[in-house]
C-alpha cells in the first residue's frame, strides 16, 4: 500500500469492473426474515401447536421390574399387565390425545439396580411417573428418587407397611396391592382365634418386605394376648444374596422355652424353599419341630414357583396353610374374568399375581393425568384419588373412551379396577379383604380356606384406617363374617 492511500481509497486492478456492494436495504430485510424464521420455530417449541404436543401432554411412564433375580417369576409378568393398560388407552386414542410413551428398565430383583433403573428413567427418558419396584426393598430405593425428582412412583406389588408414611413419601407414592399392616392383622387373628394357639415365632426375609411384616404379625399376635417367644422375629439372609442354609436361622426361633406352636414365614419362593427344606430336615435332630404348625403369607401363595417346586422334590406340601389378598383367592371384581380374557389373548397364558394390580397402576397413573389436562408428576399425584375413590361415573378395565369422555363433560370417575375397587387413601394405600389358603392334600393344589371380608379386616385393625369412611356396601362384596369354605 502507497502512503497516503487508504484501503478504501484503493482501486480495482487494471482491466477488473469493481463488484457492487449489495444495498442496505435488502441486507436488512435478509436479516428481519432470518430472525422471523427463529422467533416462530422457538414459538412453535414452546406452544407445541406446530410440530405436536408440547412436552407437559405427552405422559411417559417407566417401569422399574423384576424381569431377572429372585422375583423374576413375577416382574415379567406385572410388566405385562402394564403392556396391556397402555396398549389398550393408546388404541383408544392415548392420553390427552397422544400415545403414552413406556420405558422399561430391569432392577435385577435388588435395591441397588433399582435405585439405578429410577434413575436412568427420570435422567434419560424424563419420565413423569414409575410403576414398581416388584419388591420392597426395590421400592425402597426407587421412592427416593421418585420423591427428589417430583416423579410419581406407584407399585402393584410393594406391600411394606413402611411406605405408609408422607415423611417417607412424599407423597409421590401410592400401590395397588394393600399394605402387609392388613395381611399381619388376619395371619395373627388366624393363628390366635380361629387356630387357638398361643405363641408363636416369625422369620422373614431381611429387607422392607419381610421385616415389616413379621413385626406387624409379631405385634399383632402380642395384642391379641398371644406370647411371641424368645428370637423372634428373626431376619434372613436372601437366597439371591448367598444364604444355603437356615438351620441356624431356625435353631434361633425354634429351640427356646417355651416352644412356639406356630412359625410365621415371609419369604420369596427360593427362600421358603430353603426355610421348608431345613425345617423337614431338621425335625430329625430336632424332635420338637414336628409340632410346629407353617404359616405362610401371599409371597409363597404361588403353586408354580413354590408349592410345585415342593411336591415334586418330594416335601409334603399338605398342612401348608397361609394368608392372601383375597383377589389372589379369586375372589375378584365384577369385571375380573374379561380382564383376564384379554390378558390371556394378549400373552398366552393366564395372568398371576400382581399382573393385575400392575395394570391397574397404568390406568390409574394416565386417568390421573387426563384429568389434569397435563401430563407431569405433580399433575398425577394431586388427581390420583380423585380418579381412584368414588363417587364418580365407575369407570372398568378397558373403558379409556368411556373415561375420556366422561372427563371431558366434566363429571367425577371412581375407577373400579381388575384387581378391586383401588380406592387410594391420602398415604396410598387401598383396603382389600383377605384369605387364608391351604392345600389339597390329594391334589397338592392351594385353595381358600377361610375368608376375611374387607369389613371385617378393618374391624380387626388396631385402629381404624385412613380410607374407612369409604367401606361402604358398594365396595365392600363379601358376606361379613368368616366364612368356611370347602376344599377345591
Amino acid at each position: 500500500m502507497w502512503p497516503g492511500v487508504t484501503m478504501e481509497e484503493q482501486s480495482a486492478p487494471s482491466g477488473e469492473a469493481p463488484k457492487p456492494a449489495p444495498p442496505k436495504s435488502k441486507a436488512l430485510w435478509i436479516v428481519v426474515a432470518v430472525i422471523v424464521v427463529v422467533v416462530v420455530v422457538l414459538l412453535a417449541a414452546v406452544l407445541g401447536g406446530l410440530f405436536g404436543p408440547s412436552e407437559d401432554r405427552v405422559l411417559k411412564i417407566g417401569t422399574v421390574l423384576s424381569i431377572t433375580g429372585g422375583l423374576s417369576a413375577y416382574g415379567q409378568k406385572n410388566q405385562n399387565g402394564v403392556k396391556l393398560a397402555l396398549a389398550e388407552i393408546n388404541a383408544a386414542g392415548g392420553v390427552l390425545g397422544a400415545p403414552v410413551q413406556e420405558f422399561d428398565q430391569n432392577d435385577d430383583s435388588k435395591p441397588d439396580p433399582a435405585r439405578s433403573a429410577a434413575t436412568t428413567v427420570v435422567s434419560q427418558n424424563h419420565v413423569d411417573a414409575i410403576i414398581g419396584a416388584t419388591g420392597s426393598g426395590q421400592c425402597s430405593t426407587v421412592v427416593e428418587v421418585a420423591k427428589a425428582n417430583g416423579v410419581y412412583e406407584m407399585s402393584g406389588s410393594c406391600t411394606s407397611p413402611k411406605f405408609s408414611n408422607l415423611t417417607l413419601t412424599g407423597g409421590w407414592w401410592g400401590r395397588t396391592a394393600p399394605s402387609d399392616a392388613l395381611q399381619g392383622v388376619v395371619a395373627a387373628s388366624y393363628a390366635r382365634s380361629n387356630l387357638s394357639l398361643v405363641r408363636a415365632a416369625t422369620v422373614g426375609i431381611n429387607n422392607a418386605y419381610g421385616t415389616g411384616l413379621s413385626n406387624v404379625f409379631a405385634g399383632n399376635f402380642t395384642r391379641l394376648q398371644g406370647t411371641v417367644t424368645t428370637g423372634s422375629p428373626r431376619y434372613l439372609t436372601e437366597v439371591q444374596f448367598g444364604a444355603t442354609d437356615y438351620t441356624t436361622d431356625l435353631e434361633a426361633v425354634l429351640d427356646v422355652t417355651p416352644a412356639p406352636q406356630v412359625l410365621y414365614v415371609v419369604a420369596y419362593p427360593p427362600d421358603g424353599i430353603l426355610v421348608v427344606k431345613n425345617f423337614v430336615q431338621g425335625q430329625s435332630t430336632h424332635s420338637g419341630w414336628a409340632n410346629v404348625k407353617l404359616l405362610f403369607f401371599e409371597g409363597l401363595f404361588d403353586q408354580t414357583a413354590f408349592l410345585d417346586a415342593l411336591k415334586t422334590q418330594g416335601f409334603d406340601t399338605s398342612a401348608f396353610q397361609g394368608t392372601a389378598p383375597s383377589a389372589y383367592g379369586g375372589l375378584t371384581g365384577p369385571k375380573y374374568a374379561t380382564w383376564a380374557a384379554a390378558y390371556k389373548a394378549k400373552w398366552g397364558e393366564d395372568p398371576g399375581i400382581f399382573d393385575d394390580n400392575n395394570y391397574d397402576a397404568a390406568y390409574l397413573i394416565a386417568l390421573a393425568a387426563q384429568k389434569a389436562g397435563t401430563a407431569t408428576g405433580a399433575a398425577i399425584k394431586a388427581n390420583i384419588a380423585a380418579v381412584a375413590n368414588p363417587p364418580g361415573t365407575k369407570i372398568y378395565p378397558g373403558e379409556w373412551a368411556k373415561a375420556v369422555s366422561e372427563l371431558a363433560a366434566g363429571h367425577d370417575i371412581d375407577y373400579e379396577g381388575a384387581s378391586g375397587s383401588v380406592n387410594i387413601d391420602s398415604l396410598g394405600d387401598p383396603l382389600s379383604g383377605y384369605v387364608v389358603w391351604a392345600v389339597n392334600s390329594a391334589t397338592g393344589k392351594a385353595f381358600n380356606k377361610e375368608i376375611f371380608p374387607e369389613s371385617l379386616v378393618v374391624s380387626l385393625l388396631p385402629s381404624p384406617p385412613m380410607m374407612a369412611p369409604l367401606l361402604t356396601q358398594e365396595n365392600t362384596p363379601f358376606v361379613v363374617g368368616l366364612i368356611a369354605r370347602p376344599e377345591m
